[in-house]
């Protein structure tokens, strides 16, 4: 009877014994950094978060956790996550200072970003310059990156002269004027596209506007003012007209913008290379 009672609870008792090593920290650890290996982060989350709950204060496990919020996805979600960790920004440690930034990085707080990098009193200095270089980057906002980022010549912060290097390249990008664009136009119909290398569009609107304009001029000569024909081609012609005028406007600015996502496209390859 014994030997049968020791049968049947042993296996009990190992099977506890399991699930209790299952859940315990390091298994707890090692399956939170297998499911962020495989690209699992919702799933990771929860166990991130286990974690957190398990040895609080523990940075290295925060610093995971903010991470794995970034690549779900979830920036809104980590941000409100740091804050509930850290009430006061100010006072967030240094070391989940990029995490914490580069969440507000993919959702566009670049204001609280640059709070963050001048007024927290964990960073370092060389930190504060790194990081407000790179929130004025992100934001095209270049003049102030590059300031920032010259800080940092000659020191031995990561990548500090690539950043230098690509704030000034951006710097000295040769930018369209979208007020000349559409004055350009007013005066001669689609030199405003031309003048911002959209040589195709440029030249159609020039023909069609000609054309119009051309058409109209000679149903009122030959009909007078009363010509139906005339103002139909002249209202065409004028809605075309105008219609280039604020394309050349939004041509010059796409034109820049398309030079300033460049630029950007490079400083983050470069920050976000860092998770």
């Amino acid at each position: 009877m014994k030997y049968f009672l020791a049968v049947v609870l042993l296996p009990l008792f190992g099977l506890s014994g399991f699930s209790q090593n299952l859940y315990d920290f390091e298994n707890s650890a090692a399956f939170a950094n297998y499911l962020r290996q495989t690209n699992q982060f919702d799933l990771a989350i929860p166990e991130y978060e286990r974690l957190v709950f398990m040895k609080p204060g523990d940075l290295s496990l925060q610093k995971n956790l903010l991470a794995v919020y970034w690549e779900a996805d979830l920036w809104d979600v980590g941000i409100n996550r740091a804050s509930s960790l850290y009430p006061n920004e100010n006072q967030l440690p240094g070391e989940l200072a990029f995490e914490y930034l580069a969440l507000l990085f993919k959702n566009q707080q670049f204001n609280k970003a640059i709070d963050f990098s001048e007024n927290n009193t964990n960073l370092k200095e060389s930190e504060r310059f790194f990081y407000s270089g790179t929130t004025y980057a992100i934001n095209y906002e270049w003049k102030p990156a590059y300031e920032a980022y010259s800080h940092l010549e000659g020191s031995n912060f990561q990548s500090a002269q690539e950043y230098i290097t690509i704030t000034r390249q951006a710097l000295d990008e040769k930018r369209k004027s979208p007020g000349l664009a559409a004055v350009m136009s007013t005066i001669v119909p689609g030199s405003g596209k031309l003048y911002t290398g959209d040589w195709k569009d440029g030249l159609v609107a020039l023909l069609f506007v000609g054309s119009t304009a051309w058409q109209a001029q000679r149903a009122f000569q030959r009909q007078g003012v009363k010509s139906v024909r005339g103002w139909i081609f002249g209202s065409i012609s004028l809605g075309f007209h105008v219609g280039n005028i604020f394309g050349s406007h939004k041509s010059a600015k796409l034109i820049n913008l398309k030079k300033d996502e460049f630029h950007q496209n490079k400083i983050e390859h470069l920050f976000y290379s860092n998770f």
